[in-house]
């Protein structure tokens, strides 16, 4: 054998929490095609599969492998345990839908692990021509995800501009790519940051390379002003997929992201960067809260309250350096409870798939399930940023970091729009318990799962907002290091 391309024991033991997704994935797709009889458990041994990833990424050693393409520390292992959490509530809010809607299937659950194998990937990587496969594998996974609801034109839909604006994020990305490497020498983050130290390479170019990169992951948070497919996707795929695609590929892509504008502040062409973002932040604070606000569909609501938080977690990047991880750590912990748990909900209690999801029809709904509107209560609520709930925590540390480091009139932005996002987070809490019912339900399925996870979002949100500390402290242990 060639030594040149001899994988050690150790590399693979390196991969071993996407080694697991992965071959989950292949495995329940096997049990699709030959004991079709057992999809009704395919989902909890999905479940299986996720927390053993968990496990793995809990117990990997620090350090870099595979000639250092990707990394595992504790930075990575807290980011890789909030996509896992997203994971986790996508595949537990699913089999009540997909069993409605006569989509019960293995694809399902195969592809969502294999997406959830492509972000850990995507949070791992410390090279860009991985973080570029990373992210084509997690797209390709979400692209069928979206147009899972093959009977509906409106997922089809969702799916077909989806991938369009895929196909640009890949554009861009390549062309970034190209760029940095043909001024740098090297793909790797360390090799780039040298580069840059030494003044090597066009200012213009390297410039213009960042921002395409930049760019390419601005449309995966669906940031101002590449956040126009959000709305469109979030209300034309299923609720279940929407619930994982909404947050989970958000905490990968802001890793990345932070990466890349840590390594750019760092060096001589940092100097506009902090001000760029500063702008994002605003404009995605304001047009995701003024755009929701006059939204009658709660999917769509959803959608733009998403924009406005990512607006939010790019505050500490504003003042970008090594404490700006902690904010955005926090921060979207809360957002993958609050918001994977607020899908969850609409997953259930929303009988028609497609555009049907206005909130004028939730009135009087939160007498007739007082389980399922007490959680979506507490996920609006959090969402809000009112205490005590996790929403809240986040919002403190973005905004406290803001004033810290010299951002107070990006506080002050932040502040004012979240008053705004009080206004519509809390009609859909009037509608539930202070409008007389107007329609019963119809085909709604409530299962088990649905259930847990609408409680495991709603009591997560309440617990890290009544009793942060061993969250925070988590937190603080995850980069003790930085």
């Amino acid at each position: 054998m060639n030594p040149e391309y001899s994988v050690s024991t150790a590399e693979l033991a390196s991969l071993a929490p996407e080694i697991v997704l992965t071959v989950g994935g292949s495995l329940l797709l096997l049990l699709e095609a030959f004991a079709p009889r057992l999809r009704r458990s395919f989902h909890w041994l999905g479940l299986a599969f996720v927390a053993a990833a968990s496990w793995y990424v809990a117990t990997l050693p620090a350090g870099p492998s595979f000639a250092g393409l990707i990394e595992a520390s504790s930075l990575t292992a807290a980011f890789s345990q909030a996509v896992l959490l997203a994971a986790a509530l996508g595949l537990l809010v699913a089999p009540g839908y997909l069993s409605r809607e006569r989509l019960l299937a293995g694809e399902y659950p195969a592809l969502l692990l294999w997406c959830a194998a492509g972000l850990l990937l995507l949070v791992r990587g410390v090279e860009l021509l991985t973080l570029f496969v990373a992210l084509e594998l997690l797209s390709l996974c979400l692209y069928g995800l979206a147009g899972f609801h093959r009977r509906i034109a409106s997922s089809a839909e969702a799916a077909l501009k989806y991938f369009l604006m895929g196909a640009f994020v890949s554009a861009f990305l390549v062309y970034g790519i190209a760029l940095v490497y043909g001024e740098t020498g090297s793909t790797r983050i360390e090799g780039i940051a040298a580069a840059l130290a030494r003044g090597q390479g066009s200012p213009g170019l390297l410039l213009l390379g960042f921002l395409l990169l930049a760019c390419g992951f601005a449309f995966k948070l669906s940031l101002v002003p590449f956040h126009a497919w959000a709305p469109d996707v979030y209300q034309g795929a299923p609720s279940p997929v929407v619930a994982f695609l909404s947050v989970a590929p958000k905490v990968a892509s802001v890793v990345v992201l932070v990466r890349l504008v840590l390594l750019v502040a760092e060096s001589p062409l940092g100097g506009k960067w902090p001000d760029l973002l500063a702008l994002l932040a605003a404009a995605s604070m304001l047009v995701g809260n003024l755009f929701a606000l006059v939204q009658r569909d709660i999917k769509r609501m959803l959608a733009y309250s998403g924009i406005a938080h990512m607006g939010y977690v790019m505050i500490p990047l504003a003042a970008p350096g090594p404490h700006s991880w902690q904010p955005v750590l926090v921060y979207l912990v809360a957002y993958v409870l609050m918001n994977a748990g607020a899908f969850a909900i609409v997953t259930m209690i929303y009988g028609q798939p497609g555009e049907q999801h206005a909130i004028s029809s939730l009135a009087g709904w939160g007498y007739r399930f007082p389980l399922l509107a007490g959680c979506l209560t507490v996920c609006m609520v959090s969402l809000a940023g009112v205490p005590p709930t996790a929403g809240f925590l986040g919002k403190y540390f973005v905004f406290l970091h803001a004033i810290e480091h010299g951002r107070l009139g990006l506080a002050l932005i932040g502040i004012a729009t979240s008053l705004i996002g009080v206004a519509f987070y809390l009609r859909v809490v009037y509608m539930l318990y202070m409008k007389p019912e107007v329609a019963a339900p119809e085909g709604f399925v409530i299962d088990f799962g649905g259930r847990v996870g609408a409680v495991i979002a709603a009591g997560g949100s309440l617990l890290l907002g009544i009793w942060p500390q061993r969250f925070l402290s988590w937190v603080a242990a995850s980069f003790e290091r930085l």
